[in-house]
């Protein structure tokens, strides 16, 4: 059996990014990454079993990536409002600074691929943001609604958000990010 050689592995994701973010996930060809990536197919074989093994490797991986970059930054002993922008500024400069990753998720998200990710890993992001909506609503800060739907809005904002700075509609500066927060947390405040 093949030894596995990270750049390889990195390289054959690298690739599988940008065909979904060019073409969507009709686009990923198995013998298509390997020849983009100087390797046979059978090489991609030892590295991923199945085209739909190789995207929701990566959707996990991505997904573990946010999940703890937000866990680690996240301050347990600040205002609920400043964790909440705090989160709030990452995602923004997530989706602005790895805009392939975060059209690769967004597709995941939309598609069967999403069920192949562990439910545990699914299960602590979104508990991240819902334990945040919960912590806010027993501050009395935010409305008391259901958190699908709390999170569904905040989540509208912030992907047109980054589709408006991206298409550079809006400047990516301070002020744009204040504002589009401002404008989210008011539609939540209570």
């Amino acid at each position: 059996m093949k030894q596995k050689d990270e750049l390889k592995r990195e390289a054959i994701i690298n690739e599988t990014i940008a065909i979904v973010y060019d073409k969507g996930f009709a686009g990923v060809k198995m013998a298509h990454i390997a020849k983009k990536v100087t390797i046979s197919p059978s090489t991609l074989y030892v590295y991923f079993k199945s085209k739909e093994d190789l995207i929701s490797t990566i959707a996990t991986e991505i997904l573990q990536n946010i999940t703890q970059t937000n866990q680690n930054q996240l301050q347990a002993n600040l205002p609920f409002k400043l964790k909440f922008k705090a989160i709030w500024v990452f995602y923004i400069n997530f989706g602005i600074n790895n805009r392939k990753e975060m059209s690769f998720i967004n597709q995941v998200k939309q598609s069967p691929y999403y069920d192949k990710i562990p439910q545990s890993l699914r299960s602590l992001k979104s508990a991240l943001i819902l334990d945040l909506l919960d912590e806010g609503k027993e501050q009395g800060l935010i409305k008391n609604l259901n958190n699908t739907i709390l999170s569904g809005l905040l989540s509208a904002f912030l992907t047109e958000a980054v589709k408006l700075i991206d298409t550079k509609a809006l400047p990516l500066n301070d002020q744009t990010i204040d504002t589009v927060f401002s404008m989210a947390w008011d539609a939540i405040k209570n």
